[in-house]
């Protein structure tokens, strides 16, 4: 099973989430349960053998998405010398957001990508 990685700004995109969450709600339970199933769900996608997700060559080579509720999760697998060893998150983003200018704003880290 690859291991998941959630990537800097994969987690400053949860903090977000989270905080936006229970500023709409008045409570912190929900954004942590909120969150704690995106989490859960990056799980389950990293333990499945099949490569998921659309590609999404525009926004970077690597990179694919899969929806989770009104959220686009972007991932890519891999490290060279072994393509499914990571499961990386790189960024959840709204999927009411512009991504074209998103990502031009917030490019992905090829260092690290």
């Amino acid at each position: 099973m690859p291991l998941l990685v959630f990537r800097s700004a994969a987690s400053r995109d949860l903090a977000s989430i989270s905080d936006y969450i229970e500023q709409e709600s008045g409570s912190l339970a929900t954004a942590e349960a909120f969150t704690d199933k995106i989490v859960a769900y990056c799980e389950k996608l990293a333990r499945l053998p099949t490569v998921l997700g659309r590609p999404r060559p525009e926004l970077h080579p690597m990179y694919r998405s899969v929806t989770f509720g009104v959220y686009v999760i972007f991932f890519f697998y891999g490290d060279d010398d072994a393509p499914r060893s990571h499961f990386y998150v790189g960024n959840i983003i709204h999927g009411s957001r512009d991504l074209d200018a998103y990502f031009a704003a917030h490019p992905v880290d090829d260092a690290s990508a």
